[in-house]
């Protein structure tokens, strides 16, 4: 059962890395995927039931273990999807190099996932015993997959599922063709487009509609109304000189203002996170002695038991080479990117200290906040270390997966907690899962790459603009740049969100609005637990067309 366990895992892996990868490029979301997982898991269960002879617990464990293996791939997939296209916006030519060379490309990216990856689970079993054992934190994201486990089989939501997948399939083989086919239907359809032109589009595009199914209609409201402040705010300043008989600043395009004028609302965004920031950090510096007491407290405990045990002996040597494997790898990736060595003991010891903190984070509230950390990280490096704008997405990229690898290991210590895992196993799957991933999320980001354009409106990579709007905002006017702070204090005195907001001034106005009609549908249809299922359908079959069309296209 153990091969079914790790074969259906790794598949698993590649599901979520898949539909992951282009879900946070091409929006600005990465959603959960192991309840899917769990789902999916049911499904197979239900066919092969009869193996277990009706044994809840061994089905419960072995769902477990497959979720464990495979939803890491889909945390990491998003933390790349969320950094890595930051190259692109910042230095186009070096990002089209780098990808243009596919095997370099691939091979690149398996190993930032395994050095990275690898630490923070090391990082993530560290911080077990002060997160889990200690503080008793909730880890809501570990109740709902374990829920999900024990709810069992249920035959609706697996044809809910289906139906999902297979009428977002119908629909994108009409709008897209296949083969010979061209297509039916259009991917866009405009808004009195002989009064507006092709300002207002509704795009046909299921996966933006089931986003905003998800995320509800709270959620897209400061959405709008960012698309709104586009033309009633940004594009006035832009042009104020035509109509006002003074100069704010020196004339530029709209398209540059709004750069720059972005470029202040994250500033003011970033300002703000670090207060947010501040007091789990003070709380973080105050445990840290104690964290390292409880740290060699517990390396002392292996090397005591491993003198009278021969299998804690050889546990403790394989723990001892997966760590000199991780800080020798480590330094040689750091190196080949030509960081300097105080480059490197930064960006290392603050990738361990804010892990720490975004799994407290991830802990507590079930959200994993990579944007706002990975900022606090970057921006004193690129100013102290004078980063290139490939090493200062390196940095983002190298977090993004130390963080995602941790908090996931965490996640299921806490679900396998629940089901009578004990963490040892649970481990072992972390890094099958976390291997998985490393050999198929680069092949699956090359594909996109070279054959979806960066910043168009099906592949925005709206976190990855953010993150290069504020680096480059040490080099924009800085009388715009205040005019964007001003904006974003505006948007905070009124509690809006600020990601949202942000999200309708920079995004094309078509997605803005597939994801207002889709979250707008759940003020007239209740949200339940067959819905979500349709949604994860809607999700998995684009994602899945997306890589069945470029693989049609390459034959």
């Amino acid at each position: 059962m153990y091969l079914l366990i790790v074969g259906m895992g790794i598949l698993f892996t590649f599901f979520s890395a898949l539909v992951l990868s282009y879900i946070s490029i091409a929006t600005m979301v990465g959603p959960w995927i192991a309840p899917t997982l769990v789902l999916f898991a049911q499904s197979i269960f239900s066919l092969i039931g009869h193996w277990y002879h009706n044994d809840s617990t061994a089905k419960e464990q072995a769902i477990t273990a497959m979720q464990a293996i495979g939803a890491g791939g889909g945390i990491i997939a998003t933390g790349i999807g969320f950094s890595l296209p930051m190259l692109y916006f910042l230095d186009a030519p070096t990002f089209n190099a780098w990808v243009g060379n596919g095997w370099y490309f691939c091979a690149t990216i398996t190993v930032i996932c395994l050095v990275a990856g690898g630490l923070g689970l090391i990082i993530g079993q560290w911080l077990s015993k002060p997160l889990i054992d200690n503080q008793q934190l909730s880890f809501p994201v570990s109740r709902l997959t374990y829920q999900a486990i024990t709810a069992g089989y249920h035959p609706v939501q697996s044809k809910n599922l289906m139906a999902g997948v297979g009428v977002t399939m119908l629909v994108c083989w009409l709008r897209d063709g296949l083969g010979r086919f061209g297509g039916l239907i259009a991917k866009s359809y405009y808004l009195l487009p002989s009064l507006l032109g092709h300002t207002f589009a509704i795009a046909i595009w299921p996966s933006l509609w089931a986003i905003g199914i998800n995320i509800g209609f709270a959620m897209t409201t400061p959405l709008l109304i960012g698309m709104a402040c586009k033309y009633v705010v940004v594009h006035p300043l832009a042009t104020h000189t035509a109509y006002l008989p003074f100069q704010l600043f020196k004339p530029v395009s709209i398209e540059s203002f709004t750069i720059a004028f972005c470029s202040g609302i994250m500033v003011c965004e970033l300002l703000f996170g670090l207060c947010k920031v501040y007091k789990p950090l003070g709380n973080l510096l105050k445990k840290l002695p104690e964290l390292v007491r409880l740290t060699l407290q517990t390396a002392l405990t292996m090397l005591r038991s491993s003198v009278h045990k021969n299998d804690d002996r050889m546990q403790s040597i394989r723990a001892i080479a997966e760590r000199i494997g991780i800080a020798v790898g480590l330094i040689l990736l750091l190196s080949h990117f030509s960081y300097s060595l105080p480059a490197q003991i930064g960006l290392i010891s603050l990738t361990l200290l804010f892990t720490h903190v975004i799994c407290q984070t991830g802990a507590e509230i079930g959200l994993i906040p990579f944007g706002r950390f990975s900022y606090i990280i970057v921006v004193p490096l690129l100013l102290i270390f004078s980063l290139t704008p490939l090493q200062a997405t390196i940095a983002c990229v190298f977090f993004n997966v130390c963080a995602a690898a941790a908090s996931d290991l965490l996640f299921d210590y806490k679900t396998g907690s629940f089901c009578a895992i004990d963490r040892k196993t649970m481990y072992h799957y972390q890094w099958v899962g976390l291997i998985a991933t490393s050999l198929c999320v680069g092949l699956i980001l090359w594909l996109l790459f070279t054959n979806l354009r960066l910043g168009s409106a099906e592949f925005f990579a709206q976190r990855g603009q953010t993150k290069a709007l504020l680096l480059q905002s040490l080099h924009f006017d800085p009388r715009i740049l205040a005019l964007g702070f001003l904006f974003g204090l505006i948007i905070r005195h009124f509690k809006l969100n600020m990601t949202m907001v942000f999200g309708g001034l920079i995004m094309p106005n078509s997605v803005s609005i597939g994801l207002a009609l889709g979250s707008l549908s759940t003020l007239f249809i209740k949200k339940s637990t067959h819905l979500q299922s349709i949604c994860a359908g809607i999700l998995v079959a684009e994602s899945l067309w997306i890589i069945i069309s470029i693989i049609s296209s390459m034959l």
